[in-house]
């Protein structure tokens, strides 16, 4: 990315606040991007629970700890769910 590009990134996203969902439960954030620890920290979710993005078309993806992801409009994200036998 060009010294420029985010220049103009800082400028455009200088006050703004970012909005996503963990669990149905909403969370605001100062930047664009944020790795999944952080979301994790912030939601109160252990890092050895995990973590899943729920994407526009319903699919899910696993965010790891050290992933960086775009805050984008309508953002979600849940606990990855634990399966038990019985």
């Amino acid at each position: 990315m060009a010294l420029t590009e985010i220049a103009a990134e800082t400028d455009e996203t200088k006050d703004k606040v970012f909005v996503f969902e963990v669990d149905d439960v909403e969370y605001t954030y100062d930047k664009p991007t944020i790795t999944g620890a952080q979301i994790m920290q912030i939601a109160g979710i252990n890092p050895s629970d995990g973590l899943v993005q729920i994407l526009p078309d319903g699919t899910r993806k696993t965010i790891a700890p050290d992933e960086t992801v775009r805050l984008v409009p309508g953002a979600q994200f849940k606990r990855r769910p634990r399966f038990k036998r019985g």
